[in-house]
């Protein structure tokens, strides 16, 4: 009987790559439409008018009106107001998840990935005054329905990548690139340091003169916050402490 030859694990796929995999099973229904189709414009009018004055005060007929087209077109599309509203976040969520995970380097170890979300995650909402607004909006009066939707995409959108974040984080454990700190830490620490800074900007901008559409001064902050992050991540544990306190 011969010998079978030895079966060795395999690596894991480059995170990059597992990241970039989520993005295909978001459902064919929640492509973003052709900007010149009726649904395209309507949703680009609903998203300018929500951005400028918030979701409550904003119109079907108000939008049937930006987008040049009626209301009965806009009821025939989307049905009611609220599920523009939803349509609307639920392409914001995929659009920011594509922006951030199709600039992740390839050949990314899983240390560095995990250190540079926060970054691209503040670049891609700084860059899209609209988004940027949006979310802020989103996250202040509506919570619950940002919280539906976020479950709504399952592994497609924002629970699938925490997923393969905390495997990266499991993965830079095992390397010796991450103290042994707690997964749910980790992702903390990265979500506090990506979106509080965008929910807290007005406040920083009187409180400590700091603008994130400065130009100047965004660069400054990102290579300080580039340095912070890695550090933070990759620093040793401290005498006395185990991670768990």
């Amino acid at each position: 009987m011969s010998e079978q030859p030895p079966r060795y694990p395999q690596p894991p796929r480059p995170a990059a790559e597992r990241l970039r995999a989520l993005l295909a099973l978001a459902p064919p229904n929640l492509a973003p439409p052709p900007v010149d189709s009726p649904p395209g414009r309507i949703l680009a009018a609903t998203r300018a008018l929500f951005a400028m004055g918030g979701f409550t005060a904003v119109t079907v007929r108000a939008v049937a009106a930006r987008a040049g087209t009626n209301v009965a077109m806009v009821n025939y599309y989307f049905g009611s107001k609220e599920r523009l509203v939803d349509a609307v976040l639920l392409q914001e969520i995929q659009l920011l998840l594509h922006d951030v995970v199709t600039g992740i380097d390839s050949e990314a170890p899983p240390a560095q990935v995990l250190a540079e979300f926060p970054l691209r995650i503040l670049a891609s909402l700084r860059k899209d005054a609209e988004r940027l607004r949006l979310m802020r909006l989103a996250v202040s009066t509506e919570p619950e329905r940002l919280r539906r939707l976020i479950r709504s995409l399952g592994p497609a959108g924002m629970l699938g990548v925490s997923g393969v974040l905390a495997e990266l984080v499991a993965e830079a454990q095992a390397d010796g690139e991450l103290p042994p700190v707690p997964a749910r830490s980790v992702l903390l620490f990265l979500v506090a340091n990506a979106y509080g800074l965008v929910f807290m900007e007005p406040i920083a901008r009187e409180v400590v003169g700091f603008a994130l559409d400065d130009e100047a001064q965004w660069q400054e902050h990102r290579g300080c916050l580039a340095h912070m992050l890695r550090a933070g991540l990759l620093g040793a544990v401290g005498p006395g402490e185990d991670g768990h306190a």
